[in-house]
């Protein structure tokens, strides 16, 4: 599924893009810049699980250089 974003100006802006996006059957849903950073810092952490783990001291030998 493909998205797009647009950064309304005005609130105004926003219902008028809701409501044209009913009108077509499309969905839409008014997010705040918070909640895509947020979700931006989510997907950074997940993509991040799957990297080897590394013991404290490696890290400690590290920071001590």
């Amino acid at each position: 599924m493909d998205a797009v974003l647009i950064r309304a100006r005005k609130k105004s802006d926003v219902q008028s893009l809701l409501d044209f996006s009913e009108q077509i059957g499309v969905k839409a849903k008014v997010v705040t810049i918070e909640d895509m950073e947020d979700e931006m810092l989510a997907h950074i952490i997940e993509s991040r699980l799957d990297s080897p783990s590394v013991s404290r001291e490696e890290i400690m030998k590290i920071l001590d250089e």
